[in-house]
């Protein structure tokens, strides 16, 4: 393990110069954000009534034949999932179980890894001193960088891998009669997939390595000497993603089951592990498509409080020629954005609801107020005791 300290000086003119800069970027921050806020709203209006339809026209089938009757209908259907031939990675000659839906060759490098620590300091007059501490240790990692672009890349250079990570997957299966797509090898949970004799003398004959290649707790490392690896070492690891049973809700047309269109234009196919009902599997979907939405909003509404916080950037560097009136005017500016960020995204979500649900576009309003005006107190709070500190 090795350690770099580097101190930069960033003069005041400099700061107020990537400041007015930092306005145009605040403002097209704020303009995605409300354009994707909007977007996200209506896409969660429509994926729910998408869902709402699906779920009054579904029906259950027995899987073990196909009824003609049902034909370019919603159906339903659980049971043992029957998969084509075991997933293979031909590169390395490795099989997996026959209920493997999803492959993944995992390698990783004994390779130097570069983390740095930054500080900031501001001095009297406007003027920051940054100062960036840089550490280099040598561990296992799936994603090593060559080492051209660290701060200190002399001694810290990583030598190129013969060959990387990846996911296989199934192109699809069977449930009794019915054809599933391959959404089905995205199911599951990844498990260790224990390599035996044979296929690490498989492994070890793909790559052709200088180094031994030895068999650990179920995986492959190329090294001289395990116990203490060196720069460039591999280690080569699999897991897999086994199932029995699943459920799928689709449209059946010819034997196989395919994305139902709603009347919006949203395309629904559900496929879970397990035997599930559809009552089940909508009522899942619903809540992923809640999660999905919030997440969306909370990450949006972070995009426009940095926005408006960059448009009040040019201030908190004026302020920061007293720091202590620089701190506090970064703590009013911080509050009045995270106030405009309650107004500008909870009105633009209001907006989007009010044609679908206005009631809940009124309690959405109702909630932005109450945010804004607490935001709104608070900053007048701290801008009342800037006399008082100075």
């Amino acid at each position: 393990m090795s350690h770099f300290t580097e101190t930069t000086q960033i003069g005041f003119f400099a700061r107020l110069k990537t400041a007015l800069k930092g306005i145009g970027l605040g403002i097209s921050f704020i303009g995605i954000a409300v354009y994707f806020l909007f977007w996200n709203e209506g896409n969660s209006v429509r994926t729910a009534r998408a869902l709402a339809e699906g779920a009054g026209q579904v029906v259950s089938v027995d899987s073990t034949s196909i009824d003609p009757a049902n034909e370019e209908k919603l159906v339903h259907v659980n049971g043992p999932l029957a998969l084509d031939a075991p997933l293979q990675d031909a590169a390395l000659g490795v099989t997996a179980d026959g209920q493997t839906v999803r492959l993944e060759r995992v390698v990783e490098q004994f390779a130097w890894i570069e983390e740095k620590r930054s500080t900031t300091d501001t001095k009297v007059g406007g003027s920051q001193e940054k100062t960036t501490e840089y550490t280099y240790r040598m561990d296992w990692t799936d994603a090593p960088v060559s080492g051209v672009d660290f701060r200190v890349s002399e001694g810290h250079m990583n030598p190129p891998m013969q060959i990387r990570n990846k996911v296989i997957r199934q192109a699809g299966g069977r449930i009794g009669a019915f054809s599933v797509n391959d959404e089905i090898s995205d199911l599951g949970g990844s498990a260790p997939l224990l390599l035996s004799d044979d296929e690490a003398r498989a492994i070890a004959q793909s790559l052709s390595s200088a180094r031994p290649a030895k068999l650990v707790a179920g995986k492959v490392i190329f090294s001289d000497d395990v116990a203490t690896p060196q720069l460039g070492d591999l280690r080569i690891s699999y897991a897999a993603s086994d199932i029995a049973q699943a459920s799928v809700v689709g449209v059946q047309r010819d034997g196989n089951l395919v994305p139902f269109t709603a009347q919006n234009g949203r395309r629904i196919y559900l496929v879970e592990d397990g035997l599930k009902s559809a009552e089940e599997m909508f009522q899942t979907a619903e809540a992923t498509n809640r999660f999905k939405t919030w997440m969306l909003r909370i990450g949006l509404m972070v995009m426009l409080f940095l926005g408006f916080k960059a448009l009040f950037s040019v201030i908190d560097v004026v302020a920061s020629i007293l720091p202590f009136l620089g701190w506090i005017t970064s703590s009013v500016t911080s509050l009045i954005s995270l106030a405009l960020a309650f107004v500008v995204g909870g009105g633009t979500m209001a907006i989007a609801w009010f044609y679908f649900r206005p009631l809940l576009s009124l309690s959405i309003i109702a909630v932005a107020l109450i945010g804004a005006a607490i935001a709104a107190y608070l900053a007048r709070k701290s801008a009342k005791a800037v006399p008082e500190t100075a």
